[in-house]
């Protein structure tokens, strides 16, 4: 890793526990449930970040999801449970564990994402 990368994530982890509101991710790898409800193996797609914002959640996994946040709920163990709509006010479930992981739940669409805070860091580095 190098210096400036160290920095960037440095500064990376300190804003998200300062300005909890806004925070981004990075992923490589989803699993999802299949008809009988159960995960399915890992799939390895192209690096991607999911944006939070106190108001909204972006991100891509089998389409582009931009939901609106309705509530918000802080769990104990640093979860949390957004409750939200998407463009045709459909309601979805985004649960943040820990902020290493995510589940998306989305009408019969149940996604697990697991966080990588390297590639956070090499993504974020290549946008600016």
């Amino acid at each position: 890793m190098t210096l400036q990368n160290f920095v960037l994530f440095a500064l990376l982890s300190l804003s998200t526990r300062v300005s909890a509101q806004n925070k981004v991710f990075a992923f490589s790898e989803i699993q999802s449930r299949n008809e009988v409800q159960k995960w399915g193996k890992l799939q390895c797609i192209e690096p991607q970040l999911v944006h939070f914002t106190e108001e909204q959640i972006n991100l891509k996994i089998d389409k582009k999801y931009h939901l609106t946040i309705i509530s918000k709920t802080e769990l104990p163990d640093n979860g949390t449970i957004y409750l939200c709509s998407d463009d045709k006010s459909n309601p979805v479930t985004v649960m943040l564990i820990d902020n290493t992981k995510m589940f998306l739940y989305c009408k019969s669409k149940r996604f697990q994402i697991n966080f990588d805070p390297m590639q956070t860091t090499e993504l974020i580095a290549r946008a600016n």
